[in-house]
């Protein structure tokens, strides 16, 4: 108990690290869209008349030019700023001050300079906070590409300028060359040659804020964790899951694109993508270590200049995510199915019994295999139909999918098979193991193109609820109902609400919302609320986005794979035709 203050106090120092941060690259953002404002917008004639008086035209225009860049430098900073990178904030400490000389001499623009001056002084004052180094090969990549590009301008423009016809006298290429040059920055001190002189020099100058931006993007980009996980590291990582698994989603830590981090038996499985940290499931280890596991991830996290997001995070991890600064947001809920005390009977089941019996009536039958230690035969036949039925190459997913099938390394899974009445198999659904439900999770639905009666999926997911609690299992978790709570009316009347059943039942149209909802419904599960958990109201966006790409783009994870249906799932749903739920399941290192 004695290391509980000292925690504490860690966690602070980070949260208000993090708020500066945060604020900085607000203000440094902010300091940009003034410069780009400043240089667009033409000086007070009274002022920039005495300033004429002491220097001539062109020192004003080359100064506005350089306000310019240096406005979109500093809004491109601002990204290695929020992440804490001392490069990216040195860099603006510089241009900040730079800016504020430059408003004064391109128009004597006093206000603007005063604020430059204002926000370089909130840069000093918080200087410490800012102790990143940026990832290496990144920063070499950006320097390659800025370069490259700026002489293959420079070149280019110039060769232009040389052949181009109707020059009166051609200048040297020397002259040439340091004219493109200075037009690639804004300086327009002399005018390039030819009829189109001034296109060209606009078309330079608007290239070379091209390459300020791609250059500093690239410059800002976050540390890349390029450690091999390593058989140990996997090892590690099973042994903790199968001993700490508590919640339905603890299998997929395993996914084969995740990292590991290890904090005591504490396991946090992630990946980084478009820049953005994603963690899911939630970590996996003792109860007893979790703020402080989830402190240590966060410490390496911030070091590494990752913004954190958790994919359908569990209700009970939010105090700590929020403890951490993190803010969190409802996304649906999760069907979780009670086997012992499922049954058929009674009205309520009509639809789903009578689908059930219909496809019984018709000869099929489910059979249950451990999924590494198929017969070759079946393997081939249940891979064939897995190509043929999802859309596209590679299992899709990231949360809620293992992402491979049949692997020898993946024990105690469990794989239902339906066969037609010749032995054929019809569909296929694949279950990792979920202690926290003393059961099953779904991973994978998979149905053959060919003809069958319309159920086969139900029948399959009966079946394996029979079996479940034939061999003494609790539970089996089914699918993800995206914003079921709103729908159902059980968030309030308000006008919020209102407004956002309105656009999920717009949505459902075409992404089956309502209809994955109701199809949950027909197995009267216990409903349980998942969450989208983020850094701060600037990173839903980025964290959004980077979701949507581990998801593969078409497969929104957290929100059930809506924007992508699948034709063979047959049920009694309005979505018989393309359910959301799809073949796949669902959506949205060592401690340093």
């Amino acid at each position: 108990m004695h290391h509980e203050p000292r925690r504490g106090r860690m966690n602070q120092e980070h949260l208000q690290r993090r708020r500066i941060r945060r604020r900085s690259a607000a203000v440094l953002a902010a300091a940009g869209l003034v410069d780009l404002a400043s240089a667009v917008t033409p000086p007070m004639r009274d002022r920039l008349g005495e300033l004429l008086g002491w220097v001539p035209l062109v020192i004003p225009q080359t100064a506005t030019a350089g306000v310019a860049l240096a406005g979109l430098a500093l809004i491109m900073l601002s990204r290695g700023v929020r992440r804490g990178q001392r490069p990216a904030w040195a860099l603006a400490l510089a241009l900040v001050f730079l800016s504020a000389v430059l408003h004064v001499v391109k128009g004597i623009d006093l206000e603007e300079a005063v604020i430059l001056l204002g926000a370089g002084g909130y840069l000093i004052r918080h200087g410490a906070a800012f102790d990143i180094v940026p990832d290496g090969p990144s920063v070499r990549r950006g320097l390659a590409a800025g370069s490259v590009a700026a002489s293959a301008a420079v070149v280019a423009a110039t060769l232009a300028v040389r052949v181009w016809p109707g020059h009166l006298q051609k200048p040297t290429l020397g002259r040439t060359l340091i004219d493109v040059s200075q037009h690639l920055v804004g300086t327009r001190a002399t005018p390039l040659p030819g009829r189109f002189s001034t296109l060209v020099g606009a078309a330079l100058f608007m290239l070379g804020c091209g390459v300020t931006a791609v250059t500093g993007w690239l410059l800002c980009r976050p540390l890349v964790d390029r450690r091999r996980q390593g058989k140990a590291g996997l090892a590690r990582a099973r042994e903790i899951v199968a001993a700490h698994g508590s919640d339905t989603l603890s299998y997929f830590a395993l996914r084969a694109d995740k990292q590991f981090f290890f904090h005591g038996e504490t396991l946090v499985a992630h990946a980084v993508v478009s820049g953005v940290c994603l963690v899911s499931p939630d970590p996996i280890g003792p109860a007893a270590e979790r703020a402080a596991a989830w402190q240590a991830f966060r410490a390496y996290a911030d070091a590494m200049g990752w913004p954190v997001a958790v994919v359908g995070a569990n209700e009970e991890w939010l105090p700590i995510y929020e403890q951490a600064g993190m803010r969190s947001r409802y996304v649906g809920d999760e069907a979780v199915v009670d086997c012992a005390g499922f049954s058929l009977g009674g009205g309520r089941f009509k639809g789903l019994r009578q689908a059930v019996n219909r496809v019984a009536r018709n000869g099929y039958s489910v059979e249950f295999f451990d999924p590494a230690r198929l017969p070759p035969p079946l393997r081939a036949q249940l891979r064939h139909i897995g190509s043929t039925s999802r859309r596209g190459d590679a299992e899709r997913g990231f949360s809620m999918t293992l992402g491979r099938l049949f692997d020898p390394d993946d024990e105690g899974l469990l794989l239902a098979v339906a066969f037609d009445s010749e032995g054929t198999p019809a569909a296929f659904c694949n279950f990792v193991p979920a202690s926290a439900i003393d059961g099953y999770s779904l991973d994978v639905m998979r149905r053959t193109d060919a003809p069958a009666p319309n159920g086969v999926t139900d029948f399959v997911v009966v079946q394996t609820i029979r079996h479940l609690r034939d061999n003494g299992h609790r539970g089996l978790a089914l699918n993800f109902a995206t914003m079921r709570a709103v729908l159902a009316g059980e968030t309030g009347d308000g006008l919020g609400t209102r407004v956002e059943q309105w656009l999920l039942k717009r949505m459902s149209a075409s992404m089956q919302i309502e209809s994955l909802w109701y199809f949950n419904a027909k197995y009267d599960p216990t409903w349980r609320p998942r969450f989208a958990v983020y850094d701060g109201p600037e990173q839903v966006l980025p964290s959004a986005l980077a979701v949507a790409r581990a998801e593969s783009f078409t497969d929104i994870p957290v929100v059930g794979r809506l924007f992508a249906g699948d034709a063979t799932t047959s049920e009694d749903s309005p979505a018989a035709s393309q359910s959301p739920w799809r073949s796949d399941r669902r959506t949205w290192p060592q401690s340093p």
